[in-house]
């Protein structure tokens, strides 16, 4: 989060798009108008842009029941908006499982089992761990470089190709806003630990990435960016998460033209997470859509629709064998055995993060390099 600043949500309702700021006053009329707005069969999904299969909400609709998106584009802006959630009618939230073990100790979620979840036995026992008693597995996969095939001939092998890149990619680079995966490709290229603690390491991460703030086109989302800013052409190269890339695609459209790679020094293993805000007013019908969501037919459909891996073992067998063996959606064991999972990290540690973070966007936005 950054201090100091409102955190931004994209409210959509039906097809229309409507950017909020929230300070304080016109958060409290927003606010209170939006809470009107919404009936009792209507659950606040906060969640990130186009990570909601339309054809699973569709079903979920003909239920009688509707969804209503409120989407952010930063864990940071997510986790301010959850912190608030009763002042923005939140019911359910995608959260990672660091954010789900932490929020549920501070009484912000509510528990989830396999008594209020039924459908949660579907779900591999690796993955309901990462996501704990506070939040049921949603879909993962890894972090690396998406790049535009059309410009980059041979697919990016290694985090130098963000760090030290070619003339040509110099200025075309995206990175993304996020204390722990902006850092990454730094961490991994230098062989830390990607939880590390220690502060040299991450001053010696702060220096490389300081170097690289020329290179850099933008550190907004991708998705985001290829929709909403007029430079998106200019975007050749940038970190994403496993799968958004045809997301990127769609934003173009043109299929095939952003394609995805896992550099050799490693990655992370994320992993995405819905958790019931203890606040909620729906909490029956949240409970409800979470079992519906899990059940294999419909996860089955989210993950194909979306091109991420599922974490449903049941929903997986009904996957098609070509999106089985995708290598971009459900990394092979080489990929796994090199990957990270992310950890709980001390107060401390994110502080600095958060202003290694500050920093090196502030340097970029300045055109400073110093």
């Amino acid at each position: 989060m950054r201090w100091g600043s409102y955190p931004t949500a994209i409210y959509k309702n039906k097809n229309k798009r409507v950017l909020l700021m929230y300070a304080p006053l016109l958060c409290f009329l927003l606010c209170f108008s939006l809470t009107l707005s919404v009936s009792a069969e209507t659950l606040r999904l906060l969640n990130w842009e186009d990570y909601l299969s339309p054809d699973v909400e569709q079903r979920w609709q003909q239920s009688g029941h509707q969804i209503e998106p409120v989407f952010f584009d930063s864990d940071e802006k997510r986790d301010a908006i959850l912190i608030n959630s009763d002042e923005h009618s939140i019911d359910i939230a995608v959260v990672d499982e660091i954010v789900a073990s932490r929020f549920g100790r501070e009484g912000r979620l509510i528990k989830v089992d396999e008594q209020n979840v039924p459908s949660l036995a579907y779900v591999d026992a690796f993955w309901r761990a990462r996501c704990g008693d506070y939040a049921v597995p949603y879909l993962w996969g890894t972090l690396g470089i998406a790049y535009r095939s059309d410009i980059i001939k041979q697919p990016p092998d290694s985090w130098d190709a963000l760090l030290q890149p070619a003339d040509s990619l110099k200025g075309h680079i995206g990175m993304l806003n996020d204390y722990t995966d902006m850092l990454a490709p730094v961490i991994f290229k230098h062989g830390y630990s990607l939880n590390t603690e220690n502060e040299t390491e991450l001053r010696q991460v702060f220096a490389t990435l300081k170097e690289l703030t020329d290179n850099i086109l933008t550190f907004e989302y991708p998705i985001t960016f290829l929709d909403s800013d007029k430079r998106a052409d200019q975007l050749h190269m940038a970190v994403v998460y496993g799968g958004d890339q045809y997301s990127m695609n769609d934003s173009v459209g043109q299929e095939g033209l952003w394609k995805y790679t896992v550099p050799k020094e490693g990655t992370v293993l994320w992993v995405d997470c819905l958790a019931i805000t203890s606040n909620s007013e729906n909490k029956e019908l949240a409970l409800a859509f979470l079992d519906f969501l899990n059940k294999p037919e419909i996860a089955a459909i989210n993950a194909e629709d979306l091109y991420y891996a599922t974490p449903n073992r049941e929903a997986e067998k009904l996957l098609p064998e070509i999106f089985r063996n995708n290598p971009e959606v459900f990394p092979n064991q080489v990929i796994l055995d090199r990957s990270q999972l992310y950890k709980e990290l001390s107060n401390k540690n994110i502080e600095l993060r958060l202003r290694i973070t500050n920093a090196i966007v502030n340097i970029h936005e300045s055109g400073k390099t110093r």
